[in-house]
């Protein structure tokens, strides 16, 4: 084969890789613009989106249709990148003293010593991100999530309104029941707070509050081996409790186990939730017990539950980067229509030391301080 014909066949392969690229870009492009509209986009990845579509525009006017792929692809990009960029930015941001200043509970928690799960830890977070939000984006191909996606962002336009009409950002609100942790034995909170610096979830109102719990070592591991298994995570089929008495109002038992340790987010499943159950425990106050092992949810709709009594089996189910339980308290029973609500844990030990009535945040490692139920609230 000559030089010429080798040129030719490089050729042809770049633009049938273009090509493909093109193909994947066009559904994603039009896909964000669709969340674009609905506002589930957050300010930073809004200007990338724009400039997509700004190089859309300029393509169609131009009469190049051919290019119209390579615009949403530059979106799509632009997207991911900034998405990147802003947290790896925040990592930053994190570590600095200027950025941990006052009392405990108002530091974001730094997590530059902890290892990254999986065979994809090798690439950093940059490449976690990466990862799992590009394969997220293949959850447009599921109706079950789409529906969800749909219900999610009309509650947030909701709960944007309800926030904007009362100016109250909710973290100064006191429960009505009295919540113990949710399982037995010490758990690391791995992500969560009550503050914008410390939430890793501040802007999704509904889950502005949310706590993340594994289990982990002195040297923050949360498994043995390679971290491509479930049953290596030290959480992983751990039984995770009810925090107060309450009815049961919601369950899901049905999702299979998520993708593991490569990062890929499992846009597959039925519900992003994973399996869960929701618990009315107060008038008012919701809690959502969530990503639980598949078949292990013990109780039903309508059931009485009593403090400390099992609901299920933490696992990796639904949008789930590796085991865990994610907890969290709304004002409403319906997931995606609830405003989030701060929680304070009550008979615990917070990294050794007694503690009540404690809003917790990132960093901290928990244990129930013993056996018997808390006093009940007058």
């Amino acid at each position: 084969m000559g030089h010429y014909d080798m040129a030719a066949t490089a050729v042809d392969a770049a633009f049938t890789v273009l090509n493909v690229a093109a193909a994947v870009a066009l559904p994603v492009g039009a896909a964000l613009i669709v969340l674009e509209i609905v506002g589930r986009l957050s300010s930073g990845r809004k200007s990338a989106v724009a400039v997509g579509l700004a190089a859309a525009a300029a393509a169609l006017a131009a009469g190049w249709f051919d290019l119209l792929p390579l615009a949403f692809l530059a979106c799509w990009l632009g997207w991911l990148g900034s998405l990147t960029y802003d947290r790896a930015r925040r990592s930053a941001r994190d570590r600095t003293p200027a950025r941990n200043r006052g009392t405990a509970a108002e530091r974001a928690v730094d997590r530059s010593g902890w290892p990254i799960s999986g065979p994809i830890g090798r690439f950093g977070g940059v490449g976690v991100t990466a990862v799992f939000f590009t394969t997220q984006l293949l959850m447009l191909l599921n109706p079950f999530q789409m529906l969800e996606v749909a219900r999610q962002s009309a509650g947030q336009g909701n709960l944007r309104r309800r926030e904007a009409r009362s100016r109250d950002d909710g973290r100064n609100y006191r429960t009505k029941a009295v919540y113990t942790l949710p399982f037995t034995g010490e758990w690391l909170l791995c992500n969560g707070g009550h503050t914008p610096r410390t939430s890793h979830s501040w802007g999704i109102l509904g889950q502005r509050f949310a706590l993340d719990f594994v289990r982990a070592n002195a040297a923050f591991e949360r498994h043995t081996g390679r971290g491509t298994r479930a049953e290596e995570f030290f959480c992983h089929g751990r039984e995770i409790l009810a925090a107060a008495d309450g009815t049961v109002v919601r369950t899901e038992n049905r999702v299979r186990r998520a993708f593991l340790g490569w990062g890929v987010c499992d846009f597959t499943a039925r519900s992003f939730l994973g399996n869960h159950v929701l618990i009315e425990h107060a008038e008012g106050e919701y809690a959502l017990y969530a990503h639980l092992i598949r078949g292990s949810v013990t109780v039903a709709r309508g059931a009485r539950v009593r403090r400390g009594q099992a609901l299920g089996r933490c696992g990796h189910t639904g949008h789930s980067t590796e085991p865990h339980l994610h907890f969290h308290l709304q004002d409403s029973a319906d997931p995606f229509w609830g405003m989030g609500l701060p929680v304070r844990f009550s008979d615990l030990l917070v990294d050794g030391a007694p503690a009540d009535e404690t809003l917790l945040t990132a960093g901290v490692r928990v244990r129930p301080r013993t056996g018997a139920p808390p006093p009940a609230r007058s």
